[in-house]
């Protein structure tokens, strides 16, 4: 009895319709593996990547400049206009120096009511922040001179007040008493990671809000360095700027200065680290099912010890006895990773829908997973397929 390979591949896809309920048991525990495994992968990226966008809205090559407690002191000292003017007369590696002045305030339009962060900055705000305007314009230098009362909203604000009509031109009116006219609305931003609308804000000249709204202090300062090259020296420069206009003395700074770039490299690699250790702990459920499928086989192979001594007595080598059980394996791990991809990348799919992750599914893992998963079922059938071809004819004809 000589077996083809066509032959084995035949006789191995019966398997699954003889006994259905043990090999759908089989195909489940590495439907599982891969499913987890997918799934697991693209969890980890999604979230890596949402995290990371973050932080990379806030501007490449950026430094942030924040109010802070030196020792000895009970409140943090204002960053204020003195500190924005010496660093755009001294500063020679800084390509642009943005204050930000953030205030909650009501805003009324027709009737609408919304309360929401306005944000007094410079032209240069879009530049730095890499802010993309999907209607209208942002306001310019000639605004700022003049204190225009212009703004540009944030999609939040505007399906508050805007629910359906067009606010490009429109007025909305701010804090009772500043009428605003909308020039502009930014591109949808999403939520922040600590879960905070990005997109619920009002951005105006930083002229106008200091005149009509009031401020003598700056939330934040932003500068932006020449080039990344400059990096470090730039943050060295505005740190001697500062410590001498701030008066800095022995007790440490009274201010601090961020780099979102350090944090978005902090983020990936704690990403990169939690996406690995996901993947592997997804990955001994692959292992897990692919000890399943060698104790089915060893089960299968120790009821069918009468067969395969007829097929040995008919002709059959060891080999075409090796590549027959092997290749049961072989069907069996397909089912099981074929149903795994399917559910692996349905469920990802609809996870990284409801969290806003795009491209939750890559190719890449949905390859590896399915080759692995192959790989396990096949190696793990192989020490049954082995068993099998090893037995001895004669003892194998007198069991029954």
């Amino acid at each position: 009895m000589r077996l083809s390979i066509p032959d084995s591949v035949r006789m191995a896809l019966q398997v699954p319709l003889r006994n259905p309920g043990r090999s759908a048991l089989t195909a489940l525990g590495l439907a599982i593996g891969v499913c987890s495994f997918i799934a697991m992968v693209s969890f980890g990226r999604g979230a890596r990547g949402s995290v990371v966008s973050q932080f990379e809205t806030l501007g490449s090559n950026l430094l942030r400049i924040k109010r802070s407690t030196a020792a000895g002191e009970l409140q943090p000292r204002p960053l204020t206009y003195a500190d924005v003017n010496a660093l755009t007369r001294e500063a020679t590696t800084l390509d642009a120096v943005v204050p930000l002045i953030d205030r909650m305030f009501d805003v009324e339009h027709e009737g609408r009511h919304v309360r929401t962060t306005v944000r007094g900055t410079t032209p240069g705000f879009t530049q730095v922040r890499d802010e993309p305007i999907s209607k209208g314009g942002p306001f310019d230098e000639r605004d700022q001179r003049e204190r225009s009362k212009v703004c540009v909203l944030g999609t939040t604000v505007v399906d508050a007040l805007f629910p359906q009509s067009e606010p490009l031109g429109a007025t909305v009116t701010i804090g009772g008493s500043l009428p605003c006219r909308v020039v502009g609305v930014f591109s949808q931003r999403g939520a922040a990671i600590s879960g905070s609308d990005l997109d619920d804000r009002i951005v105006m000249p930083l002229s106008t809000f200091e005149n009509s709204l009031g401020s003598d202090s700056y939330s934040v300062i932003e500068v932006r360095p020449k080039s990344l090259e400059h990096h470090f020296a730039a943050k060295q420069e505005l740190n001697g700027i500062l410590r001498r206009v701030r008066n800095v003395g022995e007790g440490g700074d009274n201010y601090s200065v961020q780099s979102p770039d350090e944090v978005t490299k902090v983020a990936q690699q704690i990403g990169g680290i939690l996406t690995g250790l996901l993947g592997g702990i997804a990955a001994v459920s692959l292992l897990v099912g692919g000890i399943g499928i060698m104790n089915i086989q060893l089960v299968s192979v120790a009821e069918r010890t009468h067969e395969i001594g007829i097929r040995s007595a008919l002709g059959a080598s060891p080999e075409q006895i090796l590549r027959q059980f092997l290749a049961e394996a072989l069907v069996l791990a397909g089912i099981g990773v074929g149903a795994g991809v399917g559910i692996g990348v349905g469920l990802s799919e609809f996870v990284g829908k409801q969290m806003g992750w795009a491209h939750a599914t890559q190719p890449d893992v949905v390859i590896f997973s399915a080759a692995f998963g192959i790989v396990v079922g096949t190696l793990f059938g192989y020490i049954p397929a082995k068993r099998a071809a090893d037995l001895d004819p004669i003892e194998a004809l007198r069991r029954e």
